[in-house]
């Protein structure tokens, strides 16, 4: 079921109302809802990974969560992996473009941000929010955003087929999560391995060997030791 919205606070929030809603109690009942696909063309309350907002003012962007059934050993993070494998398969289905994934859910086009994914678990499901920029005018961004925000270019036609094909990669990916070629998939559009790194507010600096099959980042730090990272922030040293 696909609802609309012209706008909202955050279809992440909305997707988890619909949800307690079926309950009628406050509780989580969940399985009719399964595949149900919530849009909205600009979001008031954007969310995005520890607890920071997304600026979603509109354009031709899309803003969509998608209610999934959980899968069998849960990880929100393998999750993340495979909406970023969806999106990217969606726009090189649709149009001549070759987005990068830099870890975990950032979409980059020409080198900026033009996408930004948010999987949340509750009781019974997944909620996987994705937002792309369309046509957007990233001056209508925040200014700390200006530098670093992208926006593709579709024309109507284009914006329609992708956010078909978005939809087909989504379900797709999920519904064969256990196939080690969709990881394949996310290490061949990685820009960080084989890079020099940052990690983390401390700017710590590393080296990148790669991306372990549970979407981990395998890093290296100047000593010699080795970590998975499952959670932080990461930029290029240049």
């Amino acid at each position: 079921m696909l609802y609309s919205y012209d706008e909202i606070d955050s279809t992440n929030n909305e997707a988890k109302r619909l949800l307690r809603k079926r309950g009628g109690d406050g509780s989580f009942c969940v399985s009719d809802l399964y595949g149900s696909i919530i849009t909205a063309r600009r979001q008031s309350a954007g969310r995005g990974r520890l607890g920071r907002s997304f600026a979603s003012p509109g354009g031709d962007s899309v803003y969509a969560s998608f209610i999934l059934e959980p899968p069998e050993n849960p990880a929100e993070q393998r999750i993340t992996s495979l909406a970023a494998v969806a999106v990217c398969l969606a726009i090189e289905k649709t149009t001549s473009i070759k987005p990068g994934i830099k870890w975990i859910n950032d979409i980059l086009v020409d080198g900026k941000k033009i996408c930004g994914i948010l999987a949340e678990a509750v009781p019974g499901a997944v909620v996987l929010g994705i937002g792309i920029n369309i046509n957007l005018d990233t001056e209508k961004l925040p200014d700390e955003l200006h530098e670093t925000a992208g926006s593709l270019k579709m024309d109507q036609e284009t914006r329609a087929l992708f956010f078909i094909a978005l939809k087909e990669e989504v379900f797709h990916c999920m519904a064969v999560a256990g196939n080690p070629d969709l990881m394949d998939d996310y290490r061949a559009r990685s820009v960080l391995s084989g890079k020099s790194i940052y990690i983390g507010s401390n700017s710590i600096p590393a080296f990148c060997e790669g991306v372990a099959d549970d979407g981990a980042l395998i890093v290296r730090y100047e000593n010699g030791a080795s970590e998975e990272l499952r959670s932080s922030e990461i930029s290029i040293r240049l």
